[in-house]
């Protein structure tokens, strides 16, 4: 994964194109805290690659933990929120802006939702990229419609 936040921008705009550079959203990236069905593929997908996300996995990570905590008391907490915390350190992050916002909201599909559409606006933003890797199938179909190649690794 990613070596420093800053890595991911830097390699980009040097030209260079030794490491794959993947958007990655907060579907995939509680994954990776948390051993689900798809967590082995996922790790293998991106061991090599940088990894870059909006801002706003800031919040969405410790409210989609909380969230899974209340639904099942036995997930470690307060453990799944200090993983997060170390994850979110190694992720590049896309600032969010007027711009970007504004962008997100002119996407054309009526059923992607606000947050979805940020992150899709955000990939957009970004590119050129390796691809926009999500769980979220609304939000991939939509990554798409806008050019992007999207990934979902399984086993």
């Amino acid at each position: 994964m990613i070596l420093a936040p800053s890595a991911a921008l830097s390699t980009r705009s040097e030209g260079r194109r030794d490491v794959a550079l993947f958007y990655v959203d907060s579907s995939a990236l509680v994954k990776l805290l948390r051993k689900e069905q798809e967590t082995s593929a996922l790790r293998a997908f991106l061991r090599a690659a940088e990894v870059i996300s909006s801002e706003l996995v800031v919040t969405e990570l410790p409210r989609a933990i909380r969230r899974a905590a209340a639904s099942n008391p036995a997930l470690p907490l307060d453990l799944l929120i200090r993983r997060a915390d170390r994850l979110l350190d190694t992720v590049a992050m896309v600032p969010l802006d007027r711009v970007q916002l504004m962008a997100a909201g002119a996407l054309a599909e009526p059923w992607l939702r606000a947050i979805d559409a940020i992150h899709v606006a955000a990939a957009i933003d970004i590119y050129p990229h390796d691809g926009f890797v999500s769980y979220d199938n609304r939000q991939s179909a939509a990554a798409r419609l806008a050019g992007l190649r999207t990934f979902a690794p399984s086993n």
